[in-house]
């Protein structure tokens, strides 16, 4: 499992800091789609199909969640990590559940963290069907491992048909979840997100408030990739 963080002379001089584990989920059928489609004139229109609703794991993704967690078992992080937090799109939580759950009845010397679905991680929101969620009344079927009392709407309340919310946005959404995962007591804290929002967040960081990172850390996550960092007070007291 590789693991990148930020340089540690910063991290050294602040006793105060939290170690997030941000993993994006892993490939979903949305993900096959553009792929297959890749160099292809209609593949803005891929994007719009309905089909691809909250979209699910594909058969690969499946794949990697399992490897995935083998690789925590096997490293011992899952019995460090004291909370999981996941976008409530279908993707995440799929993901979200089979890293830090898998086959629960064959794992118990291991910790299980609980799992926490919360909005202001999810994926770029508007305009795509695949970053539109189900109604947490149907997913909590789905999804007993996770806990929902942070969702406030059953419906997608934030998704816009005609608009895409801006990078700009994506970035202040970061870090009010940033702000929001600081007031939590627990110091090691796993989050299963998206591309767009981990990039967009760590490249805030960096740039906006001048947190020293890798640039491993900046480059587009792989799915079902997990990375490490540490953060101290000052990436949540920026003012916006």
């Amino acid at each position: 499992m590789d693991l990148c963080g930020g340089h540690p002379q910063k991290l050294l001089s602040s006793p105060k800091f939290k170690t997030l584990y941000l993993v994006r989920h892993a490939q979903g059928i949305h993900n096959v789609v553009l792929e297959e489609k890749r160099g292809i004139d209609e593949i803005g229109d891929v994007h719009l199909s309905p089909k691809l609703f909250d979209a699910p794991l594909s058969p690969k993704g499946v794949q990697q969640v399992s490897e995935q967690h083998k690789q925590i078992l096997e490293s011992g992080l899952l019995n460090t990590i004291e909370l999981v937090i996941t976008s409530p799109l279908r993707r995440a939580m799929e993901t979200a559940v089979g890293i830090f759950r898998g086959h629960k009845d064959i794992n118990l010397s291991h910790n299980f963290p609980p799992i926490v679905a919360l909005e202001l991680c999810r994926e770029r929101m508007g305009l795509y069907p695949c970053d539109r969620r189900e109604s947490i009344s149907t997913r909590r079927i789905c999804f007993p491992e996770i806990d929902f009392t942070m969702v406030e709407s059953d419906e997608d309340a934030l998704w816009r048909e005609e608009e895409r919310e801006n990078l700009e946005e994506v970035s202040a959404r970061g870090f009010r979840f940033l702000k929001w995962l600081w007031e939590r007591p627990e110091k090691e804290i796993a989050v299963v997100s998206h591309g767009i929002f981990l990039q967009q967040t760590l490249c805030a960081l960096h740039e906006k408030v001048s947190i020293p990172l890798e640039d491993s850390l900046l480059t587009r996550f792989a799915n079902c990739e997990l990375r490490s960092i540490r953060i101290d007070e000052s990436a949540v007291t920026w003012k916006q």
